[in-house]
Formats: C-alpha cells, structure tokens, sequence
C-alpha cells in the first residue's frame, strides 16, 4: 500500500482537503459569529450546513454512479473551497453565510463516501481495512493539523479570515490532486 503512487496521491490530497475539520466541528459557531451573526442565526445556519451533509451523501453517490472517479472526487473536494472563499471575504450577509456553511456541508457529506469509494475502485479487497486504516489516521492527523493552525492563527491575527484563506489554498491543491487519479478501467487494482 505504502509502495503505491496513488495511495500517495490520495493521502496527500485528502490531508489538504480536510484540514478544514475544525472549523465545521468545533469552531463552526464561533466562525460564524464573527461574520456578524446573531447566536440564533448561527443556529439556523448550522441547521444549513447540516442540510448541505445529507445533500451532499446522496449527491455525491449519484455522481458516482454516473460519472468518473476522479471527476467527481474533484468537485465534491473542491466544493468548500468556494464556501470557505466567502466566509474569509467582506461578504457577511446571512444568505452569504449560509450558502457558504452549506457549501462546507455538501463536501463534508461526501468526503467519507468517496474516502470508502475510493479504496474499493482502486485496491483490492483484501486490502481494503488496512488502506481505510491508514487514509483514516490521515484524516485524523489533518484534523489535528487544522486544529494547530486555526489555533496559531487566532492567537497571532484573532480572526478566522487568515486560516480560511489558507484553507481555500489548501482544497483547491487537494482537489486539483485528485485529478492525477487513473481514469476509470484504466488501472488493475492495487495489492
């Protein structure tokens, strides 16, 4: 698994794609404050993003189903970048807000799908706990990363703007990594 160029490439792209983990777990109200929203509004609009999650799931196993892997891994990874691109802008309206929020939502409702997809299209079963293990830590230690540097960065400007504009950076390279995926039926299964 190691020895495999793709599993690189899909553990750099995913640990890029997801060091927004913080931000929707345990910073999500606190981000969204500081856009200029009232508690209740933060409510609501976490309300959206959770929508976005279940939006997202079901979009995203549709896309699957129809279109190529790696096309579809792009879009669905690349997704928040735009809603994290809003929230680091001037744009503070509610609607803003909330488009942005379920943006973030639709990609975080998608990612454990394709991580799962992922595995089964390009390795072989009997290796698939072993790689879902390893992709797994990789989502864990880029939640841990994002938590250091939205914590770094709140203390050094006390605001969320400078990490959400490293985080646009961040997707949009994840995303664009996804691309280097074989085509479909292009490749034997790995292991």
């Amino acid at each position: 698994i190691l020895g495999s160029q793709l599993f690189w490439i899909i553990a750099v792209a995913m640990f890029l794609c997801l060091l927004q983990t913080q931000l929707h777990s345990s910073q999500m109200n606190l981000m969204i404050i500081e856009q200029g929203m009232t508690k209740q509004s933060a409510a609501t609009v976490a309300s959206i993003y959770a929508t976005g999650t279940i939006v997202g799931r079901i979009l995203c196993g549709l896309a699957l189903d129809h279109y190529s892997t790696r096309t579809t891994t792009f879009v669905s990874m690349i997704i928040p970048a735009f809603g994290f691109l809003i929230l680091a802008s001037n744009m503070d309206s509610f609607t803003a807000v909330a488009l942005a929020m379920f943006l973030v939502g639709v990609s975080v409702g998608a990612e454990s799908d394709l991580i799962c997809f992922l595995i089964a299209r390009f390795f072989k079963i009997e290796i698939y706990s072993t790689t879902l293990g390893l992709l797994h830590c990789v989502t864990f230690l880029a939640s841990a990363a994002g938590g250091v540097a939205v914590s770094y960065t709140l203390a050094q400007y006390d605001s969320f703007a400078p990490f959400l504009w490293v985080l646009v950076g961040a997707i949009t390279l994840g995303s664009l990594l996804f691309l280097l995926m074989p085509r479909d039926g292009q490749i034997e299964k790995i292991g």
